[in-house]
Parts: C-alpha cells; sequence; structure tokens
C-alpha cells in the first residue's frame, strides 16, 4: 500500500477487474494497430527514415501531417518492443531504418557540424524552426544503447558517448542542462526549461556504468540532485524551473511531464539501483493518484495554467504515465500504481480507431481537438504549435509520443497482469547496461 493515499484505495481492484476484461490476442491487436499508425505517419514523410511526429483529423476525412522531422528517441525502442513481442523482422528494420535516419542526417537529425563541435549529436528540434532541442538529447542514448544491444552495429554505441560529451559540457551548477542550440546564437533558452529536462540523470547514469567515466558518474550525482530539489512535497514537479538555480517558474503541475520524470526514474534505476530514486517516484506517483481518483482521468496539467499553449490542452487527459507506473508497481509492491495504469491503458485502447480504416486513421488513439469552448486561437501560442491551434474542422488528433507510450504500456501490460493468460513472448530487454 503506498503510504500516503487512504487504504480504501488498495481495495479498488480495477486491475483484476479489467484483467477479466482483457485476453492477450486484444493486447496484441491493440499493439498492431499502433504499429499500422506509426507505419502510416512514416508514410507521409515521403521517407522511410522519417515519421511525423502529429496527425489532425478533419470532420471531412482528412488527415494533416505535421512535423516529419519528429527525432524522437522512444520511436527506436517501440520498434524494438513490437519487433520482440512479435517476433517480426520488420519491425527492426523500422527502427533501423528510423535510426539511421537521424545518423545520417547532419542537419535535420543529430547535429554534426565540423564548425560547431560543441554541439555535436543535439537532435534537430522537430518544429523545424532551426534550432536544436537538448531536451531531446538527453533521451537519445538510452535508447541508441539499446539498439546496439539489439543489433552489435557500433554506430549505435558510438553516439551514445558522442551525445553525452556535448550534455557534460553544458551541464549547469544546477545540475541542469542548457535547453536548445542555435546555428547563429548558441546555446540558448538559458532561462527556462521544462521539468522534464531531469532525464539527463538518466543519461548520465546509464553511461556512468557504460564507460565506467567518473564524469558522467558526477554529472548523474548533480543531476539527481536537482531533480530531488525540484520535488514538491506534494511529490509534484511544477511545469518550468530556472535551470541555473533549478527554481520553479510557474506554479503549475504539467502532469504530461511526469511520464518523462517515470521514464527517468525507470532508466536511472536500472543502471543504479539507488533507492532515491525509488522514493521519488513513489511520492510523484502518489501526486497522480490523488488526481486520478478524484478526476477518473490524468489531465495534461492542473493548477492555474499560465501558459497559452498549455491552456488550449489543459483539461485533456493523458495516459503516458503508464509505462512508469507499471514498473512502478513492480518494484515497490503497490498495487495503487498498477491500478492506475490498468486504468489508463484502458482509456488509451478504448480510444483507439479499429485497424480496417483507412491508413493514417487505422489505430490511431484519438485525443480530443483542443479545447472545445475556444473561438479562436489565444495569442500567444506560437505558430509552430499548429496541432493547437484553432480549426472548427479538427476531431481528433494522434501523435507518435502517444502511440510509443502505448506500446510501452502493452508490452508492460503483457508481462504482469496478463502474464498468466498468455504463452510466453520474447523477453523484452530490461537492463539496458
Amino acid at each position: 500500500m503506498s503510504r500516503s493515499l487512504p487504504h480504501h484505495y488498495d481495495a479498488l481492484g480495477t486491475a483484476d477487474k479489467i484483467a477479466t476484461l482483457l485476453e492477450p490476442e486484444i493486447v496484441r491487436q491493440s499493439l498492431q494497430g499502433a504499429a499500422q499508425w506509426l507505419r502510416a505517419a512514416v508514410a507521409a514523410t515521403g521517407r522511410p527514415d522519417k515519421c511525423c511526429r502529429d496527425a489532425l483529423y478533419h470532420n471531412d476525412g482528412r488527415i494533416t501531417w505535421f512535423y516529419p522531422n519528429s527525432n524522437t528517441a522512444e520511436l527506436l525502442s517501440a520498434w524494438l518492443d513490437l519487433a520482440e513481442i512479435f517476433n517480426a523482422s520488420e519491425y527492426l528494420d523500422q527502427a533501423i531504418a528510423y535510426a539511421d535516419g537521424l545518423l545520417n542526417d547532419p542537419v535535420k537529425g543529430l547535429l554534426n557540424d565540423p564548425a560547431h563541435p560543441e554541439a555535436r549529436g543535439i537532435p534537430w528540434y522537430w518544429t523545424d524552426g532551426g534550432t536544436y532541442a537538448g531536451h531531446y538529447a538527453m533521451r537519445m542514448p538510452i535508447h541508441f544503447l539499446r539498439m546496439y544491444l539489439k543489433t552489435g552495429y557500433n554506430r549505435y554505441l558510438d553516439i551514445c558517448d558522442i551525445i553525452g560529451r556535448t550534455l557534460l559540457a553544458r551541464q549547469l551548477d544546477s545540475g541542469l542542462v542548457s535547453a536548445a542550440w542555435d546555428p547563429n546564437s548558441g546555446w540558448m533558452h538559458e532561462a527556462r526549461v521544462g521539468s522534464r529536462y531531469v532525464c539527463a540523470a538518466a543519461t548520465f547514469a546509464v553511461l556512468w556504468r557504460l564507460t565506467g567515466d567518473d564524469a558522467y558518474r558526477r554529472a548523474w550525482e548533480k543531476a539527481l540532485a536537482a531533480t530531488l530539489s525540484m520535488q514538491n512535497p506534494d511529490g509534484s514537479l511544477f511545469h518550468c524551473y530556472d535551470p541555473r538555480t533549478a527554481q520553479p517558474l510557474h506554479s503549475y503541475v504539467k502532469l504530461h511531464f511526469t511520464a518523462y520524470v517515470l521514464d527517468m526514474i525507470e532508466h536511472a534505476h536500472a543502471a543504479t539501483s539507488d533507492g532515491r530514486l525509488l522514493e521519488c517516484g513513489r511520492k510523484i506517483a502518489d501526486h497522480l493518484a490523488s488526481v486520478f481518483y478524484y478526476r477518473h482521468i490524468v489531465p495534461y496539467c492542473v493548477g492555474n495554467v499560465t501558459d497559452p499553449t498549455d491552456q488550449m490542452e489543459a483539461e485533456k487527459p493523458v495516459t503516458d504515465s503508464a509505462p512508469g507506473l507499471f514498473w512502478l508497481a513492480q518494484k515497490t509492491g503497490v498495487a495503487v500504481y498498477r491500478d492506475i495504469a490498468k486504468n489508463l491503458w484502458f482509456g488509451s485502447w478504448l480510444h483507439q480507431l479499429p485497424q480496417d480504416r483507412e491508413p493514417g486513421w487505422a489505430g490511431a488513439l484519438m485525443g480530443g481537438s483542443p479545447r472545445p469552448d475556444v473561438r479562436e486561437t489565444p495569442a500567444g501560442v506560437p505558430t509552430n504549435r499548429q496541432y493547437v491551434h484553432y480549426d472548427p474542422t479538427v476531431i481528433g488528433r494522434c501523435g507518435v509520443w502517444n502511440i510509443t507510450h502505448h506500446i510501452f504500456a502493452s508490452q508492460k501490460l503483457l508481462k504482469t497482469v496478463l502474464a498468466t493468460k498468455q504463452n510466453p513472448v520474447s523477453p523484452i530487454l530490461e537492463e539496458h547496461v
């Protein structure tokens, strides 16, 4: 039982109820639908080594695809999970194509410009505004390392340390890492970073164990200390922080970022077994539970949301914390976390379109369009955040982040609640070092 939640939550047992309703084949069918959507997102780019980040669905049947340079590291592991669950080489081929696309595009993939060695390995930011994203770089090495362990290709191992060295050079005294890089301005956005920037802690922890370099150990300790200092007494983390001080800049909580933090904790714990990570994760999950059992959803944000872009999505439900909650339940024995994860997975599945629909629609996890009470795009929403701009024709949206985390949650669902109802599946790599 979680220490800070009312005792009766442990008796709800909705995880067991859901298990009686689900069969492993249903989960596998959902995974196949997710794979269909990913293939359509790849096809929409016109290249086998790219993948669109978002799709907007219109009431006349159109799909508007956005951001072909998604550069999402988690997609590598999503393809690998599919390959291992279904024992299908086509998914491994997709992972290799996407990984090589990142490596072989020195401008809109991972930066590789001899004139700018200080930013080598930083990925092009999906908004296509000409900048490179440090927070996307933080998540790359873990998934490239998994690619190396699966394929044995040294290029995937080499890029891990290249990115790690770039991040090491940009770690501030606070323990956080610089946000973004621009070819003309250099490193920038030093005054504001999201709480998901704590992902650097996992990268440093994994690379410390991989290389034995004490510089990574020191960076890991600083990054973890920053994470712990940023955590509120109720377990939450605020939306944005000053990276120089790790002090909050907003007083609302972006629960969408909880998924990133739980991902970090899982990967860092695999590398270090540090008990502080589990304690941090428990506090985060307890806060999430207090929100979930009140609303029966996890909203994108809670609190006084001041950012105009977040205002357009603040009340929509998100399910991307489910994989982290599955893992945390397994590590801590707290059944409530598994209960919430099951509910989140179930919610995604109920809103997944069937596989017999047209490409792009098939397998989509249909989220709502931006706020139905808004009749125009608020001032302050950037033009490059087109997926949240007001459009009366939009009836839904699906994104690669939602699909990848549905895949991760499905894999964990098969291995935990439904493990006794299925034949053994191919083992999923759990430890990354």
